[in-house]
């Protein structure tokens, strides 16, 4: 029944199917009762925690959406979106960490959904960094001294070699191969020190020759993975600076 729905909107409703199905009245009913649906989907819907909420996401919903399908869809989403942000915690993740996500989330994105992923994903990004720290810590040093030794077996044939008083000397030359690591977003090129890095920046690390890249320390995690499974290598853990 569509006397619950305002004369208005159903009159409109029926307008745009008729105007996008035209002589197709099989659709044109279809369209009608799809809208209609959503127009009571939205009408009955339990904003809950939401409900302060609701005159803003329904104004973000018109301005963006033009059908009432589309419009409660928005809500909807937002609505499901505000509740799990607001239960949002992880029991292996410090409630001050997402709590300063959210608010970080809250500053930057109006939408509901928008912050839910922002904060999931920085909760991933810390996820990330725990497992990362605690997979390559322990065989940090190792890593280090052999990318040291693999990066220090350059050699270019073809680079001409002159004194300081413009004298040829010969071809070729061996050379430290540098490694880029990507620390707070940002790319770094190095030949030396890595002990300021944290392991999740260390494992970045890798050779670029051209467009190309090679991922040199995730290679030597793998490496060093096969030698523990496959031949029973072990690594004295690593003393505590303490």
């Amino acid at each position: 029944m569509a006397d619950d729905i305002p004369s208005e909107i159903l009159t409109e409703i029926k307008r745009v199917a008729r105007e996008e199905w035209p002589g197709d009245r099989e659709m044109q009913q279809y369209s009608t009762d799809a809208e209609t649906t959503a127009y009571r989907g939205l009408e009955d819907l339990d904003y809950g925690e939401a409900a302060d909420h609701k005159p803003a996401i329904l104004t973000e919903a018109k301005e963006y959406h033009s059908t009432w399908e589309e419009i409660y869809g928005f809500v909807s989403e937002e609505v499901e979106a505000f509740k799990a942000l607001a239960a949002l915690a992880a029991d292996d993740v410090p409630s001050d960490f997402i709590a300063e996500h959210k608010r970080k989330a809250a500053a930057e994105h109006d939408w509901f959904a928008m912050q839910l992923e922002t904060v999931e994903q920085a909760i991933e990004g810390y996820r990330y960094v725990q497992r990362t720290r605690a997979k390559v810590g322990p065989i940090r040093e190792i890593l280090v001294r052999m990318e040291a030794i693999i990066g220090s077996e350059c050699y270019n044939a073809n680079i001409q070699n002159y004194s300081a008083w413009g004298v040829w000397e010969g071809e070729g030359r061996s050379f430290r191969y540098p490694v880029t690591y990507i620390r707070d977003g940002k790319e770094e090129k190095r030949k030396a020190r890595v002990d300021d890095l944290e392991p999740e920046a260390l494992i970045t690390g890798h050779y670029k020759f051209g467009a190309n890249e090679l991922s040199i320390h995730r290679a030597l995690v793998r490496i060093v993975d096969m030698l523990k499974t496959d031949y029973g290598l072990t690594i004295p853990a690593p003393e505590d600076p303490a």
